[in-house]
């Protein structure tokens, strides 16, 4: 006995696995997504437990709150780590009146090309007449509401 470690158990032994356990055994080994009747079904038969409602309710349960599991549509269940990561970024759009342009904020200047085109800014400030109109306005009616 070298380190003072000494086995008490053999590898062999049947280790009892969880019903989570056991469908993503059985996810990774079929390598693909299931329908959620024959994943169940598959899990209660290796562990030869009958197949009674409660028994069914408590897998579905352990895979719906179990973060490894994706639900793939269809009744389909899959492992997360066959869903593509989203990590690919919408950029947003600078629209102008004649073309939209992608917009990266990575603090890189965006150079356009304006002469001769029409640009409608909004430069954020209060005061201008429409805003007088709009605060003199039937906005503030509670009628008009």
């Amino acid at each position: 006995m070298k380190g003072g470690v000494k086995l008490t158990h053999s590898l062999t032994q049947n280790v009892k696995l969880s019903d989570e356990d056991m469908a993503y055994e059985i996810l990774a080994s079929q390598g693909r997504a299931m329908h959620y009747q024959d994943l169940i079904m598959e899990v209660l038969t290796r562990q030869e437990r009958p197949q009674d409602p409660a028994a069914i309710s408590g897998v579905l349960t352990h895979i719906n709150l179990d973060a490894r599991f994706a639900y793939a549509g269809n009744g389909e269940w899959g492992l997360k780590v066959w869903v593509p990561s989203k990590s690919s970024r919408k950029l947003p759009t600078i629209t102008l009146l004649t073309k939209g342009l992608p917009y990266d904020d990575d603090n890189q200047e965006l150079e356009l090309d304006l002469e001769g085109k029409d640009v409608l800014f909004d430069d954020g400030e209060d005061g201008g007449e429409e805003d007088a109109e709009l605060e003199e306005g039937s906005f503030n009616n509670e009628e008009s509401w």
